[in-house]
Parts: C-alpha cells; sequence; structure tokens
C-alpha cells in the first residue's frame, strides 16, 4: 500500500483550481469537450413525376410546409417531394414577358410577372383560383423582381419604383391593399434590374420581419414590418468562401444562408447570421448544391431547381470544435500543485476516465522549484499567465509549449519522468470524434517518488542510468501490488448493499442462496440483498413472500389464506362463487396482484416463479390478478382495483345534463379486442 501523500481531482471544485480551454463539466463532475448542435446532410431526393416534364423556373413552401412549383409553362404545381406525386393547382399558364416568381403563404399563392410592367396575381392554394391582380404601384407601374409572402398572407415585392427605378420593399395585405413602401439603400455597385437575372432574393419570417440578398454585392439587408427603410449588414468574412446561393427565415432576428460549394468537391456550407452581421450558428450541407434554401420544422431544405434535387439538412448533435485550432480538443492545466520540498521527485500520476476507440487523452507535466517562467522575454508567474484572458487561450497555450515534457498517452497509471522541483503542473488534452468525446473523471498525482529499488542492496543504486531504469521497471510490479492492496482495504465495500459494483451483485446474492435471473433490475437486486438475511431466515412464511413480490412489484400484495377463505364457503349463497374466485383447498392460499404487475407473459411467469420458490413447504397456491374494471360479482377490493366518488352530473351542454343514475354502454360491435370486450354483448366470432 502507498504511503505518500498526493493530490487529488474528482468534482467540479477541484477542476476551477486549475485553466480549462473549451472543455466543460459533464454532469457528474468530470470535465469534457462540450457538444455542439450543426446540421448536416442526412437525405438526398430527385422528385420525377410524368407529367411535369417541363423544366421548373421557380419554387416556395408555404408556412405549413407544402411545396409549389412552376414551369417555363407557367403552371403551378402542388408538389408531395417525398412521396414524388404532383398535382396542378393552376393549370393555365400565367402569361407574361419576363419570368414568373412566385411565393406561398398560409392560404395563398402569388405569382410575380417580373420585369417591366409587373403584375402580381393572388391565388387561392386548393384551386388556383385568382382573388385579387395588383398591376401599380400609386397609379404607376413597378418593376417587380423578387417577392415573399408573410403568415397572414401579406406580400412583400422587391422592385423598382418611380422614373428613377430606385429600389424598394412595396407591401401589400391579404387583399392587395398596398401599405407601406420600404427604402433599399444602394448596396455599392447599384441596382440593375434584369429580370432574367437572379440577383435578389426575399425571405420573410413567421413574426414579419424580412432579410433581403443581393447576391452580386454579396450584402444581406435586414427589415421590420413596420420600418421605413431596409439596413444592409456586412457579411462575416469567416468561413464564407464561396458566394451566397439561397437564404431563408432562421428565427425572428437571423437568416440562414447558403453557400455552395466549389467544383473542387469543397462542401456547400449553412450559416446562421444574426441581425448584427455576427455569426451565430454553422452547419454543412455536404455536396448539396442548390439555388433555394427553405426552412422546415427542425431542418432544411436545400433545392437544385436544374436538376430536380432536394436535400434535407437537419440538427445533429457533435462534439464542438475549438475554432482557434480548427479541431475538436480541449486542455485544462492544473495550478501549481506544492509539494513543499524543493527539488521533490514527483511519483506518478493515476488517471479516470471514458474513452472510446476514436478519442484520446494525452498528459504533459511541467516541473520546477520556482513559480515563475519567461515568456514573451519577461519572467511570468506561470499561474497569472494562465489566467491572463487579455491574451487569447491558443497565443497563451501556444508561448508556454516548451515548457512541457514528453507526451503521456492514454495514461491510467503512469511514472512522472525527470519531473523533479517543488512545483508541479499538468497539461491535459482531451482529443474527441465527431461523435465521441472522453471524459475525464479523476486525477491522482502522488509524491515523493516511491520505488522497490529501496528494498534492494545498495549496488544496484550506485549507476544513475541503470537505476533510473530499474526504478521504472520495477514500478510496473510496484502498481500490481498497490492494486492488490487497494482491493483488500475495499474488500469491505463489496459485502454493502449499497456500494457493491452492480456486476458482483448476482455474485454476492449466491452467497446467500437466492439466485438473482434476468428480470431483476438493478435497484430490485439491491433492495433484495439488504432484505436477504431476513428473507433467507423466514423462507417460507407469509412475511418472506410478501416482502419478495414486494421488491419485485414496488406493492405489498394482497394474501389470503385457507382460513380466511372458509367462512365464506359455509355460506350457501356465496360457496360457488368462493370456489370460483378463490383456491380453497386446506393447503392452499390466494395471491392478489394489481393488472399492472402482471399484464405481460414474462411479469405473470415472473411472479409464479418467486410464489413458488418463497413459499411454505407442501402447499399451493392460485395467483390472481385484478383487473382495473369493476363488477360486483367479481373480484372488487376497495382501494386496490375499486375506488368510490361523489356522483358527478354528465354535462352535455350548457341547458342538458345526464344524471348520475343513466348509464350508457358500448353496444356497437366494432370488432375490437381490448379490455372492455364481451362475448355476446359487444363482440361476436365470425
Amino acid at each position: 500500500m502507498a504511503t505518500g501523500k498526493f493530490f487529488t481531482f474528482r468534482k467540479a471544485s477541484d477542476w476551477k483550481r486549475g485553466v480549462a480551454f473549451h472543455l466543460s463539466g459533464d454532469g457528474a463532475g468530470g470535465l469534457t469537450i462540450p457538444r455542439q448542435t450543426v446540421y448536416r446532410l442526412t437525405r438526398r431526393h430527385r422528385f420525377e413525376h410524368p407529367q411535369l416534364d417541363a423544366p421548373i423556373t421557380d419554387t416556395a413552401v408555404d408556412f405549413d410546409g407544402r411545396w409549389y412549383l412552376i414551369d417555363e409553362r407557367g403552371v403551378i404545381w402542388r408538389a408531395d417531394l417525398p412521396g414524388g406525386h404532383a398535382e396542378a393547382v393552376r393549370s393555365e399558364a400565367q402569361e407574361a414577358t419576363g419570368r414568373v416568381r412566385i411565393a406561398a403563404g398560409r392560404k395563398s399563392i402569388v405569382a410575380l410577372n417580373a420585369g417591366p410592367g409587373s403584375a402580381i396575381h393572388w391565388m387561392t392554394t386548393d384551386r388556383g383560383q385568382i382573388r385579387w391582380t395588383v398591376t401599380d404601384w400609386q397609379g404607376g407601374p413597378f418593376h417587380g423582381v423578387a417577392l415573399a409572402a408573410g403568415p397572414d398572407d401579406e406580400l412583400v415585392v422587391l422592385a423598382g419604383i418611380g422614373e428613377s427605378g430606385s429600389l424598394a420593399l412595396l407591401r401589400f395585405d391579404a387583399a392587395g391593399e398596398p401599405q407601406r413602401a420600404i427604402g433599399v439603400p444602394p448596396a455599392g455597385e447599384g441596382h440593375e434590374l434584369a429580370p432574367e437575372e437572379d440577383r435578389f432574393e426575399l425571405a420573410v419570417a413567421a413574426d414579419g420581419t424580412g432579410w433581403l440578398l443581393d447576391r452580386k454585392a454579396r450584402r444581406l439587408a435586414f427589415f421590420e414590418p413596420g420600418s421605413d427603410s431596409a439596413s444592409w449588414l456586412p457579411v462575416p468574412e469567416e468561413g464564407f468562401a464561396g458566394d451566397i446561393a439561397a437564404i431563408c427565415p432562421g428565427g425572428p432576428d437571423s437568416v440562414w444562408a447558403l453557400v455552395n460549394g466549389d467544383d473542387n468537391l469543397a462542401h456547400s456550407a449553412l450559416f446562421r447570421i444574426a441581425r448584427d452581421g455576427s455569426m451565430a450558428e454553422r452547419g454543412s450541407a455536404g455536396n448539396a448544391r442548390g439555388n433555394r434554401l427553405f426552412a422546415g420544422p427542425n431542418r432544411l431544405y436545400v433545392w437544385n431547381e436544374p436538376g430536380r434535387d432536394w436535400y434535407v439538412v437537419e440538427p445533429a448533435d457533435e462534439t464542438a470544435v475549438w475554432r482557434p485550432l480548427g479541431r475538436r480538443i480541449g486542455f485544462w492545466i492544473s495550478g501549481a500543485l506544492d509539494s513543499g520540498h524543493p527539488e521533490n521527485e514527483w511519483h506518478k500520476i493515476v488517471l479516470e476516465a471514458r474513452m472510446t476507440n476514436d478519442t484520446q487523452i494525452i498528459v504533459r507535466h511541467y516541473a520546477s522549484d520556482e513559480r515563475e517562467v519567461f515568456v514573451d522575454g519577461r519572467r511570468a508567474a506561470l499561474d497569472d499567465w494562465l489566467r491572463d484572458e487579455s491574451v487569447p487561450p491558443d497565443i497563451r497555450l501556444e508561448r508556454i509549449g516548451r515548457l512541457w515534457s514528453a507526451p503521456i498517452r492514454d495514461p491510467r497509471d503512469a511514472l512522472l519522468h525527470k519531473a523533479r522541483g517543488r512545483y508541479l503542473w499538468l497539461l491535459v488534452e482531451l482529443i474527441g470524434s465527431e461523435q465521441n468525446a472522453p471524459v475525464l473523471n479523476s486525477i491522482e498525482v502522488r509524491y515523493p517518488r516511491e520505488s522497490m529499488i529501496g528494498d534492494l542492496p545498495s549496488i544496484y543504486q550506485r549507476h544513475e542510468p541503470s537505476r533510473d531504469f530499474l526504478s521504472r521497471f520495477l514500478s510496473l510490479f510496484q502498481t500490481m501490488l498497490e492494486t492488490t492492496d487497494d482491493k483488500i482495504e475495499q474488500a469491505a465495500r463489496t459485502f454493502d448493499p449499497g456500494g457493491v459494483p452492480a456486476s458482483s451483485l448476482g455474485w454476492l446474492l449466491g452467497w446467500l442462496g437466492i439466485k438473482a435471473e434476468d428480470f431483476w433490475t438493478e435497484a430490485q437486486l439491491r433492495e433484495l440483498l439488504r432484505k436477504a438475511p431476513e428473507i433467507s431466515r423466514l423462507r417460507g412464511t407469509r412475511y418472506a413472500l410478501e416482502t419478495v413480490i414486494a421488491i419485485y412489484t414496488g406493492e405489498k400484495p394482497i394474501i389470503l389464506e385457507y382460513d380466511q377463505v372458509k367462512p365464506l364457503r359455509e355460506i350457501p349463497e356465496l360457496g360457488a362463487a368462493v370456489d370460483q374466485l378463490y383456491a380453497t383447498e386446506p393447503n392452499s392460499f390466494n395471491v392478489l396482484v394489481k393488472a399492472e404487475h402482471a399484464d405481460t407473459e414474462t411479469k405473470r411467469v415472473t411472479l409464479q416463479h418467486l410464489i413458488e420458490t418463497y413459499k411454505p413447504a407442501f402447499t399451493t397456491f392460485k395467483l390472481i390478478v385484478l383487473q382495473p374494471w369493476v363488477y360486483m360479482d367479481l373480484h372488487s377490493y376497495l382501494g386496490m382495483n375499486t375506488v368510490l366518488s361523489e356522483p358527478d352530473l354528465l354535462t352535455l351542454n350548457e341547458r342538458s345534463s345526464m344524471p348520475h343514475h343513466t348509464i350508457t354502454i358500448d353496444r356497437g360491435f366494432d370488432h375490437r379486442l381490448d379490455l372492455h370486450t364481451r362475448l355476446g354483448i359487444d363482440a361476436r366470432l365470425e
């Protein structure tokens, strides 16, 4: 058994004595890399329909998730993309000189004939009936280029108005009445309005806030329902490699942007941008290249019009990436561990962790007689440097990288080689994968150095290189002995019902002659172990039988013995009923349990097995399962399967009610087999 001193880290307050970089608590006192939700491509589909043979020119999704397509002939289709079905909502072609764009609200489909002299057609979603048409704005024509519908079927159209063709967002209500024009400031390169180009795109959220994308200027604008002007936002440069292909609402204050990957197999990216221009969330669309982006319930859809491909992008929970290093990694550095003695030789570390094959933990150490080190050409206390938040975390780690020892990979019990000094610092590196992250449960640092070499003759200690090797070699056997000593010291825990490992519960119960069957849960086995001495001593008694059944079901059963049932048999009116309901032999007894304790064949067989095992010798029994409904001529036990309540009137409406003495029964022959099925009353065999 080790007799040295040690430092231990195993709970949240212990880890706070050090400095953590990109680590968080696991909820049980350990440290791990945090998790993050990232949108990733999960499915790819191709929409094919024999009747929809013309090229698709625009796509829209309403607020209930229904898809609408318009082909180059101007025919509008409602499509079930997963089912591969489509039906024409309006088969009459939309006459237009330019491209027709569509948007979908809750009850409407809106078509915009883009270009000079634009027209807006508001149609119903069921039959495509045109309810209203708008061809002007405040008495003059307009040049529409994009549109989006709001949740209340209001409409926002991006258009050039007036003689100057200044760009504005035109708002219409659900009846087609103009509401207001929201100005759009120039985006740097002017606003050349060419209807054949897909320069602009609009997106409106459920609360009426909207976003405008200018693909050519590579900018986003945000606007609110009551605002007079839209505000351009700077697009974050970090991670934005490529042009923005499409947008869709990301919530009340953010927008999702799709950036297509290039032709060199670069993956498409998703970015959720807040209204202040900051990056709120990132995602990956894999190889999903598209020109439209739609938001669904807890997912995103990418639509590629030329190939009629559509992709499902869903959130996935995965190990978070530390952005400064671009890896799924985290660090923990202990504060200075003070041994109190200069030139102290630190012994070893004992580490407990949960890891998978795709994760790793690396430990490095640094020992010194001084707390200060040289950083950036000056002396600084190492602990103060590690906590200096004015320096980025990755820079702090980089500047002290030279201090640390060679890595110890995935240690469980490892010597600290050449760790000499009063103070010791540990650097623990946790490396995760996309799916998994290691969990650091505890670290124990032992000192001073303890070696079996001291038990050998002095000749083995004279030559320093040989002494060092032999000391490390003997540490293997020393660890084995210490482990054995620890097990011996902790042997008493093996007999503790609350402390014994779950894997040893069955073994320990076997000592008491109790076979732990597979149907027992861990909690039940621990309770059985607590009561085992008493149950074993009183086996074959009513108390032992009640106790075992109560442990298994969570509720004490009703046990009726022969002497309790016998007086009922002597009543002439009850004799036949008693024989039907109970076991009435002199050496028999009855066990009554609730229906939920025997609602499966496994539970019923288990109860019978327990009763057979713990019943008195040479006795028979009858297991009675009490059903949850009540017939007064069958098993009815107040508080078990019967409840008395105050009679209540069944209210039919404000003026009518049904008295409590009225009985309604379900006499319909609906051919269902359930708890209330009665052959000949509401069920028959055919």
